[in-house]
């Protein structure tokens, strides 16, 4: 949830580039996220087991968000399509196959309930991650501002005051340069500061996924055995006659 909100912003903001442009720039993330649930989906099927994904997820996503909080306005974009892919992996072994894993462990009466509690949850928790997660970048990308004009000097401080002040997004093609560069780069700053304080978030979700217990997937409807007496599935009858004589 937070990528799709914080890259848009960084590739805006922190380096110029245009909506359509900064969307583009995210497929690594989106063809990772493709690729692995794809590919751990099909694995699953065959083999059954489903655990082993949900921690080389955990450990993918942790390490991407952690390589992400690196992040800064002249990052080498091939630097950043690598940690945005390596998100992307993470992301799709774990989303679709913590369902999977709980539709795996109830009731088939409970399936529907179950599932709808893993998307609630999921969608709250989303929520209010983007919702921290910008508080959190917001106050980064005013101290880095007031950092960067401090240093240019108070003439630069007075000009920047106004566009800064009101906590809007700033029209960087109308700052002059040294202002443009003090706002890329806070705005480069603050966002990597966001994914790097999202990286223990998901260090405690791969620690809580190794205390689920793998239970191997059911790939058949359960049946009733058939009855040793009997046609199959219907119960034998008792009777009271005595056997005809011949």
């Amino acid at each position: 949830f937070s990528g799709t909100v914080f890259f848009s912003q960084y590739f805006q903001l922190a380096r110029g580039e245009s909506p359509t442009m900064s969307g583009l720039l995210t497929i690594p993330m989106i063809g990772g996220l493709f690729v692995s649930s794809t590919v751990s989906g099909q694995i699953i099927t065959k083999t059954g087991r489903w655990k082993a994904f949900l921690v080389s997820g955990g450990v993918l996503l942790t390490a991407g968000l952690g390589l992400l909080g690196t992040l800064r306005y002249d990052t080498p974009y091939w630097r950043i399509a690598l940690f945005m892919a390596l998100t992307g992996l993470g992301l799709g072994m774990m989303m679709q196959n913590l369902v999977l894993a709980t539709q795996n462990q109830v009731a088939p009466e409970d399936l529907g309930a179950a599932s709808s509690v893993v998307t609630f949850f999921r969608s709250l928790g989303g929520a209010m991650g983007v919702s921290a997660l910008g508080a959190v970048m917001a106050n980064r990308v005013t101290h880095y501002v007031k950092d960067g004009l401090a240093a240019l000097g108070p003439k630069a401080a007075a000009l920047g005051h106004g566009g800064t002040g009101g906590g809007g997004i700033p029209d960087l093609d109308k700052l002059p340069a040294p202002l443009r560069q003090v706002m890329e780069s806070a705005y480069g700053h603050g966002v990597g500061d966001v994914f790097l304080y999202a990286a223990p978030s998901a260090l405690l979700g791969l620690v809580l996924v190794l205390f689920i217990k793998e239970v191997a997937l059911k790939s058949k409807p359960a049946v009733h055995a058939p009855d040793a007496e009997g046609a199959p599935g219907v119960p034998a009858q008792a009777t009271d006659r005595a056997p005809s004589q011949a």
